[in-house]
């Protein structure tokens, strides 16, 4: 793989992993990073990219990113729920890089798993399934790991 990267132009060229007109998809699009992927990769010149968003959410962090690239036209909005594999086939269909930034916002531990563990599975049968794979960037959070047996204070790490 080459990556060509000039710092006074925004321009990179990712040879084998994805050619121009490969689709790239972006959960969690709207949040604090995501958003910050999408106005990248349209630095970049990517052009083909989705953005996988709630339907509840709102879409103002990701419109700002947006209004500011004209390239943003191509963008496509997918609204769903990765709990769904029908709402993950439609977002992965065609895909070939997707970079999985949903996070869950339940704070129990079932809705934790639900929306890290199960959401991601979906998410991954579908782009395997559905889409062209080349590559699946995953972004956690340490929400998904239990705090149960530690005393106040102490440090959560990943043993």
């Amino acid at each position: 793989m080459e990556c060509k990267l000039d710092l006074a132009r925004p321009q990179m060229t990712l040879e084998h992993i994805a050619s121009p007109s490969d689709y790239i998809l972006i959960t969690g699009s709207n949040g604090f990073i995501g958003a910050k992927v999408v106005e990248t990769l349209l630095e970049y010149g990517v052009l083909n990219l989705r953005c996988f968003v709630r339907s509840s959410n709102r879409l103002s962090r990701l419109q700002n990113v947006l209004s500011r690239f004209e390239a943003a036209k191509n963008v496509q909005l997918i609204t769903g729920d990765l709990l769904s594999p029908d709402d993950c086939r439609n977002a992965a269909e065609g895909v070939s890089i997707i970079y999985h930034l949903a996070a869950g916002m339940e704070k129990s531990f079932a809705g934790a798993f639900m929306n890290s563990a199960l959401a991601t599975r979906n998410l991954m049968d579908a782009f395997l399934r559905y889409g062209r794979p080349r590559r699946f960037v995953n972004v956690s959070s340490f929400a998904v790991y239990s705090n149960f047996s530690l005393k106040r204070d102490a440090l959560l790490d990943e043993t």
